[in-house]
């Protein structure tokens, strides 16, 4: 289902009654390569937050002009300065919209906090990561670490997660909402210590009345409109999604995900690229949870899915030899491309008034290559791409090995010219 519905996984682990039950990689993604996160990085904002609360540096209703005063604005209305650590958690904060468009150059919790509140906190669900960032940053003032540093010696290393990478503002202070690097192992032992009520080892890790918050439903999230087959519409708790089946989750952007089945005693984890969530879940829904309680396959079925697992790749492009001349110069959009194809290397080089990028793919082999960071300070994008010729046409894919960043074109040339469909995500170009 998942091949025939198009859905790109990268890495997927299954965990049952402790134990691990299936790991799948889709070449060149595994499972212990970090992979940017997006919002699933909100759940392990909201974790520290738990341990803020455990060792009595911050409350649910502490209120955040009591531990941020220096960032609220002049002569706040009484909405906004009621805001606490809570409505934060649960997107109820009931802030204006606007307060999670845009990041300044500086500033950036002032900037959200300039903004007034529609609604009376606590009455209105509202996704807001920027209102995540403003839990870091009340994390940081108390602490006087940062969120992921708060979290090593607390979280991280007693699971045997390794340090990892997340993205931060200006300021220094983690992003929280987003930007969080981690792979679909750490993922997975994050999941399975929330299944287990916070203990890892026989030890007590997460703060238990946190996670008995942060998963189960504090808010409704469908405002007064629920459909019952909506993931989005089942109820959200401290960064944390409720969703069919009695399960709950964390998630982020093109399908990274961590769900947690208590019913079936059941962890899942996943990074991916894909371009609907909802179908991604409900192909989970419908055919991996239900398969949790079948029957134990036979020895020739288990060893036909051991060779599938072991076979699993990204549909890159095949090629069939029909050839076209491309070396030149076209124009596409805003960019200036260079083509040229040498022995099975094809190098793409993009050109505008402030941007410049080579794209090298490999024809019978994957080629690496690097794009400029995302933001100041983050992680290199690290990519490999391969191209292929079908019926005179080239096929181009790419894709980042820590994160879903894809592209996929075919062009036709002709008379001198290019005609180029492209599909990317996260203005890979």
């Amino acid at each position: 289902q998942v091949e025939k519905n198009g859905v790109e996984l990268h890495s997927v682990k299954i965990l049952r009654h402790g134990k691990l039950v299936m790991t799948a990689n889709y070449s060149p993604f595994d499972d212990r390569t970090p992979h940017l996160l997006f919002s699933l990085s909100k759940s392990f904002c909201s974790a520290a937050a738990g341990f803020c609360v455990q060792e009595g540096l911050l409350k649910w209703d502490t209120k955040v002009m009591d531990i941020l005063p220096e960032e609220m604005p002049e002569n706040p209305s009484e909405w906004l300065q009621s805001v606490t650590l809570h409505h934060l958690l649960c997107m109820g904060s009931g802030m204006k919209p606007e307060s999670d468009e845009g990041r300044a150059e500086t500033g950036w919790a002032k900037e959200t906090l300039r903004y007034d509140c529609d609604y009376a906190p606590g009455t209105h669900f509202h996704y807001n990561s920027h209102g995540t960032y403003l839990v870091s940053c009340m994390v940081q003032k108390v602490t006087g670490q940062t969120v992921r540093d708060y979290l090593i010696p607390r979280l991280f290393l007693p699971l045997g997660i390794p340090v990892p990478f997340w993205q931060f503002s200006p300021e220094k202070v983690n992003v929280g909402g987003w930007g969080l690097y981690l792979s679909s192992d750490s993922i997975a032992r994050f999941g399975q210590c929330l299944l287990q009520k916070g203990v890892w080892e026989g030890k007590q890790v997460l703060p238990l009345e946190w996670l008995e918050r942060a998963t189960v439903a504090q808010i409704d999230n469908s405002n007064g409109e629920k459909d019952p087959e909506n993931e989005w519409h089942q109820g959200y708790g401290y960064q944390f999604w409720r969703t069919r089946g009695n399960r709950f989750r964390g998630d982020g952007a093109f399908g990274q995900l961590c769900m947690v089945s208590p019913d079936l005693d059941m962890v899942a984890a996943v990074t991916a690229g894909v371009q609907d969530m909802g179908l991604e879940m409900r192909l989970m829904h419908e055919y991996l949870f239900p398969a949790a309680e079948m029957a134990p396959g036979t020895e020739e079925e288990q060893k036909a899915l051991q060779e599938k697992l072991a076979s699993l790749s990204v549909n890159w492009p095949k090629d069939d030899g029909t050839k076209a001349d491309v070396d030149g110069v076209y124009t596409c959009d805003q960019f200036t491309l260079y083509l040229k194809e040498g022995e099975d290397v094809l190098s793409i080089r993009l050109k505008n008034h402030e941007f410049e990028q080579e794209i090298l793919a490999g024809k019978n082999k994957l080629l690496t290559f690097a794009l400029p960071q995302m933001n100041p300070g983050d992680i290199a994008v690290v990519c490999q791409a391969k191209y292929g010729w079908e019926e005179g046409k080239l096929h181009l894919m790419a894709r980042s090995i820590n994160g879903p960043m894809r592209l996929d074109a075919v062009a036709s040339f002709r008379d001198g010219k290019m005609e180029i469909d492209a599909n990317q995500s996260l203005a890979f170009l």
